[in-house]
C-alpha cells in the first residue's frame, strides 16, 4: 500500500516537470530559423538511385534468398 502511495505522489511530481519542460523545449525549436536539409538526408527515390541501390547490394553479396527458413519464415539474422 505504502509503495502504490509513493509511486503516485512520485508520478504527480515528476509528470509537471516533464510536461513543462517539453514545452519549453518545443518554445526554444520555433525560436531557431529553419536550416537546409543536410547532406545525410534521403531525396526523392528516382529509378537509377533504385537500380544502383539494388546493384551495391548485389555486390556486397546480399542474397534474398538467405532472408527466408526453410518453412518460409522471415529469418532472424541476430546472433
Amino acid at each position: 500500500m505504502k509503495s502504490i502511495i509513493v509511486i503516485s505522489l512520485s508520478l504527480a511530481l515528476v509528470t509537471p516537470a516533464l510536461a513543462a519542460k517539453k514545452h519549453h523545449h518545443h518554445a526554444r525549436q520555433m525560436s531557431q530559423p529553419a536550416q537546409p536539409p543536410s547532406m545525410g538526408t534521403m531525396g526523392p527515390i528516382t529509378g537509377e538511385n533504385y537500380q544502383q541501390y539494388q546493384k551495391a547490394l548485389r555486390e556486397s553479396g546480399y542474397n534474398p534468398k538467405n532472408d527466408y527458413q526453410s518453412n518460409g519464415a522471415i529469418r532472424d539474422h541476430l546472433p
